[in-house]
């Protein structure tokens, strides 16, 4: 077995707090990315736009928050973001994605500037008192008034100020998806050829052509998403489009363009091609060493960074961090030169992540190297800095997740020995329970494992049924859809080796009752469910979940014919593995599975450590602890 890392962001700190930093596939944090086009909905009221000249950063919306502002490419965010099975789940998070998501559908996927965000949310209703509003115009009245059949033409700066004013515009709110749809077409449609218009204009500066070629790509990326069924047509036509651009004689076009197209070949090696793993590499070096280079280059190269080490390639991403942090510490630009002040920390956070990987891959000497490099991380922070408190929790988990028990206990009493006495008693009593609860987790290895409860239809369920068999219990709750799509899994697993005496029991932790009704009047699973008998102790608080210190979903344990402790976790490819294993062995013995190799293990070109495709166990993501319960529940 070998450790996958995924992430998003640039580092450490948006995986264990809301700030910026590396964020790992499905856990969030940093700048979000506009949803993608949906306009199935009708009877909504647009919202107006944000009218700005556009300002470039990379399409690959994988940097730090601190970032240049920039637009999104849907493709590469999905990508990027994409759940992993190894995240878990508490209920305060899926609270606080829905409440930042909304209810309301969107048409937005644009640039963060420079492009209509356009939403379409439920109609708002006059406040009393307010004198009565005009009828809002349709679609074709507002096309009308905008003249959309007629691209003007005009000096470079009118057409800069059209396209701004297109993508301006609040979406009338009475139209039908398809009025909506068709509206929206027109309106990128337009840009497109006034971009187009602007870019033959003798007299247009070298800003107003780069400019345009922004509103340009802008509107493809609206286009892509507006019209799905003519998206990869549309992709081909703005790849084209910039490699023409590439080789235009204005210097600031052609290097837009050379980044753009950067971005797309950076965007394939994220989704995994590793064919592009020497070019990607090669190009980030010319990007950080091209002698104009500005912030629009160092967002780039962070990208690369980034996606390097959510490939599992630290090397390489401290090794490009290493270079920007030389090629650009003293710029003359004074945002370029600040960025790169910043980067010790990031290098400093990506060594930590490489070292990590190393430790879970098995190299022992790794394990003593991270616990010290986390000291020293800690120690250039201030005390009222809670990163990284964040971090050690995440990692303290992901140790759990490796079998690395020593090296997890080390962890929490880590963040005992520095966050212990706190000045904020939240922080500390925080603490103290997730360090009580990891112990309780780590001690779980080798000792007898039972579970209590009833069984759904309210009569005692039996534990001792199971006694001879290899048995896999399912802590999940219906909120939580990273268990059930764990549960895909186990099925799978299930099935294939329960005559082989493989057996499963879940454990609920629904707090409200009616959710898990509601779940098995539509679903049901092979296996039992056992939920708490004590019906003032249930979610969380369940008797079970009590004993084995569970605060994040799924947690799963892995209790042998003996009825003891193998393993927690065993998530993804790993639960198969370890099932061979254990077969294999007989009755086996819980030293005998301290570092099992069964399963595949592919190799990916120049990674610093072996990647096994079907493990995915990243480092998790904890709320911020300035929220008022100051949880440091993770999402696993």
């Amino acid at each position: 077995m070998r450790v996958r890392v995924l992430l998003n962001k640039c580092c450490w700190s948006a995986v264990f707090a809301a700030s910026a930093g590396v964020t790992l596939a499905g856990c969030g944090g940093g700048d979000a990315n506009p949803p993608a086009v949906s306009i199935e909905q009708s009877g909504s009221t647009a919202a107006p736009a944000q009218a700005s000249a556009p300002a470039h950063q990379p399409a690959v919306e994988v940097t730090a928050s601190n970032s240049v502002e920039a637009p999104a490419n849907p493709a590469t965010s999905a990508a990027m973001q994409a759940p992993a099975p190894s995240q878990r789940t508490t209920p305060a998070q899926l609270t606080s994605t829905q409440q930042a998501s909304g209810s309301n559908a969107q048409v937005a996927a644009g640039p963060a500037q420079g492009a209509a965000d356009m939403q379409i949310n439920a109609g708002a209703t006059a406040a009393a008192g307010q004198p009565e509003l005009p009828p809002p115009l349709t679609a074709a009245e507002l096309a009308a008034e905008m003249n959309l059949d007629n691209v003007p033409d005009g000096t470079p700066t009118e057409l800069l100020t059209y396209m701004n004013n297109l993508t301006a515009v609040p979406f009338p709110d009475n139209a039908t998806p398809q009025e909506l749809r068709q509206f929206a077409t027109k309106v990128y449609s337009n840009v497109i050829t006034a971009a187009d218009k602007l870019l033959v204009s003798q007299g247009a500066s070298s800003e107003e052509r780069r400019n345009a070629v922004q509103f340009k790509f802008n509107a493809y990326e609206m286009l892509i998403q507006i019209l799905p069924n003519q998206a990869e047509e549309i992709r081909q036509e703005r790849i084209q489009f910039a490699q023409h651009i590439a080789q235009a004689k204005d210097p600031e076009v052609s290097r837009f363009a050379r980044l753009f197209l950067f971005e797309q070949m950076l965007a394939q090696f994220a989704a995994g091609e590793p064919s592009l793993f020497q070019p990607v590499l090669e190009d980030s070096r010319y990007i950080i060493e091209d002698p104009n280079a500005d912030i629009m280059h160092f967002g780039v190269a962070e990208n690369a960074a980034t996606v390097f080490a959510r490939m599992g390639h630290t090397n390489e991403a401290v090794s490009i961090l290493s270079m920007m942090k030389n090629s650009f510490t003293g710029a003359k630009d004074e945002k370029l030169a600040a960025r790169a002040a910043e980067l010790d920390d990031m290098i400093m956070q990506y060594k930590i992540l490489g070292t990590m990987m190393a430790a879970a891959n098995g190299d022992e000497a790794a394990e003593d190297q991270l616990v010290a490099a986390i000291r020293a991380w800690i120690a250039t922070k201030q005390k009222d800095d809670l990163e990284p408190l964040q971090m050690l929790s995440t990692i303290e988990m992901q140790m759990e997740d490796y079998r690395k028990m020593q090296v997890a206990s080390k962890l929490a009493n880590m963040m005992l020995e520095f966050y212990g006495n706190h000045p904020d008693p939240q922080v500390v009593e925080s603490v103290k329970i997730s360090v009580s609860n990891a112990a309780k987790r780590t001690g779980l290895i080798a000792k007898p494992f039972v579970v209590e409860g009833n069984n759904l239809n309210g009569t005692p369920f039996d534990w001792s049924q199971y006694k001879g068999k290899w048995v896999l219990v399912d802590f999940w709750a219906t909120w939580c859809p990273i268990c059930i799509e764990e549960m895909e899994n186990i099925k799978q697993v299930y099935q294939k080796y329960r005559a082989k005496g493989f057996e499963v029991v879940s454990v609920n932790l629904d707090d409200d009752p009616r959710a898990r009704s509601a779940f098995f009047q539509s679903n049901a699973l092979p296996w039992p469910t056992v939920v708490s008998a004590d019906p003032d102790n249930t979610g969380f608080s369940d008797p079970n979940a009590q004993r084995c210190g569970v605060e994040a979903l799924p947690f799963l344990v892995f209790v042998g014919p003996d009825g003891t402790v193998v393993e927690i976790n065993p998530r993804g490819e790993r639960l198969e593995e370890l099932l061979q294993s254990v077969l294999n062995q007989g009755a086996g013995g819980v030293g005998s599975l301290s570092n099992p190799t069964v399963g595949a293990m592919q190799q990916v070109p120049g990674a610093t450590a072996p990647v096994n495709r079907g493990q995915v166990s990243p480092p998790q993501q904890v709320p911020s602890t300035a929220d008022a319960d100051v949880s440091l529940k993770v999402v696993r």
